[in-house]
């Protein structure tokens, strides 16, 4: 009988590196202060600040997903995140379609850390 091949590992790594790589471009841009993110942060009524602070944490919390054991905190961070920024762009009344990328990320990082829930304490 043949060996199978798990696709897993390969569809972990995959997702981590795709999510990693959206959160540490766009956390390099709040950091680096393009126009575009710093009139976002003025039209949801923000403070320059906080744009600040949402990329370091977004870099941070891409970071995270290759630390072993907290790959699924670190995706429940920016799962938490991307619901602040979907409620934002509601809040702010843009049409529901520009909340929708924060709403996919949001899904993607709810499946990652469900399929590494093995991680996440019990207390």
């Amino acid at each position: 009988m043949p060996a199978t091949f798990d696709w897993r590992p390969l569809g972990d790594r995959a997702l981590r590196l795709l999510l990693s790589t959206v959160f540490t471009v766009a956390g390099g841009m709040k950091l680096a202060a393009a126009e575009f993110e710093i009139s976002n942060f003025e039209r949801f009524g923000y403070a320059n600040w906080f744009m600040y602070a949402v990329g370091i944490a977004q870099m941070l919390g891409a970071a995270s997903l290759w630390v072993r054991g907290y790959a699924a905190y670190g995706a429940l961070f920016l799962a938490t995140m991307m619901a602040g920024g979907a409620v934002s762009h509601l809040r702010a009344g843009d049409p529901a379609v520009m909340a929708t990328p924060a709403l996919v990320l949001l899904t993607l990082l709810c499946g990652l850390a469900f399929t590494r829930r093995g991680e996440l304490s019990t207390i």
